[in-house]
């Protein structure tokens, strides 16, 4: 009996300051059959570590343990598809709102449109792979969890909003009824810690133009502009050197500095659009702005299918008006001018018209 495959859902992402920021949502895509030892070599990939979360093991230098884990995706993952929202709210240009009490309801509100349009693209991706368990981080807490068991909810309240998105593509007819949306604590799922070090590595490369983590899987994972569907290329010029002071396994003062963890979050202070966040931002634009070449070939299309439509209900007037008497149906179905013979016939054309 055939199975289908699961998937594990995390998310990456950034805003700051004269930054267009950028919304990541990946998910790893592994045989049913193959979960276990996947998992099996995920617990193994991160050793004695309580739990596991790229960043975190990162700013402890342990960046050993991500490329173990990245390499585990890369021998146990069917594929791996990260859905990309950049910059991360497109659709409103407003400025941010100058009273610092509305600053952090505005950012988190773009940010929410970004995860929903990010998964609703990653769950048609995963209907269309046939993935029927997607297993995503719950971003509930221990206590918010024990609140909504205590008043009888299946999820905490911030939860909602992806089944939401979820049910919104079933009402639609997007995504298969047989696809299951379940939310688990990622702390102590192995499969959630691969989908992790997938995120962490798409974002690493955008956000300091650090490629290196994200070619370790690049040839078996896949970027997709989270409005359109169009993959993305990211741009692997920007890799580190192997060595100095921005080495991963050397981190100088410098490079911690870039490295810190207010380049995550909606940190006030200025950031540097790196070179791989301006290619990917020029993709996505691209893909969310349709062509002139691609606007001629519908525009021609259409008018190709008026044409087609013109003739067949000529045909069908001919057929069911009959020709006045003493004239020949047209060929081919379309109406022809008349001919100044018509106008003036000769006798032997009349003699033939009569016989």
């Amino acid at each position: 009996m055939a199975t289908h495959p699961t998937a594990f859902v995390d998310e990456s992402w950034f805003q700051q300051r004269n930054s267009p920021g950028a919304y990541l949502m990946a998910a790893v895509i592994i045989d049913h059959d193959s979960v276990p030892a996947a998992e099996t070599a995920a617990k193994e990939a991160a050793g004695i570590h309580d739990g596991y979360h790229s960043s975190v093991l990162y700013h402890r230098g342990h960046v050993g343990v991500i490329e173990a884990m990245l390499d585990v995706v890369a021998d146990h993952a069917g594929w791996s598809v990260v859905s990309a929202q950049v910059p991360i709210d497109p659709g409103n240009r407003a400025a941010v709102p100058n009273n610092p009490r509305h600053v952090h309801a505005h950012l988190e509100g773009q940010r929410e449109h970004a995860r929903q349009l990010s998964m609703e693209r990653l769950l048609r991706h995963l209907n269309g792979q046939r993935v029927r368990d997607v297993y995503l981080e719950t971003r509930g807490s221990p206590a918010e969890w024990r609140d909504a068991r205590e008043t009888g909810s299946r999820l905490p309240s911030i939860d909602r909003n992806d089944i939401r998105a979820y049910r919104r593509l079933l009402d639609q007819g997007a995504i298969s009824h047989r696809m299951r949306l379940i939310h688990v604590e990622g702390r102590n799922d192995p499969g959630l810690w691969m989908a992790d070090a997938v995120a962490w590595s798409a974002g690493r490369a955008i956000r300091t133009d650090e490629p290196q983590w994200w070619n370790r899987i690049a040839d078996v994972a896949t970027i997709l502009e989270a409005s359109t569907g169009t993959e993305l290329r990211l741009n692997a010029s920007g890799a580190a050197p192997p060595e100095g002071e921005r080495d991963p396994h050397n981190l100088s003062q410098r490079a911690q500095t870039m490295s810190s963890p207010v380049l995550y979050s909606a940190s006030p202070a200025d950031h540097q659009v790196g070179a791989i966040l301006t290619s990917l931002m020029n993709q996505a634009e691209h893909a969310r702005m349709p062509s002139t070449t691609q606007l001629t070939r519908e525009v021609l299309g259409y008018v190709q299918r008026i044409a087609e439509r013109v003739e067949r209900l000529t045909e069908t007037v001919n057929t069911i008006i009959p020709p006045p008497a003493g004239e020949a149906a047209p060929r081919g179905g379309a109406p022809q001018p008349r001919s100044a013979d018509h106008e003036d016939p000769s006798p032997q054309h009349s003699r033939e018209v009569d016989d």
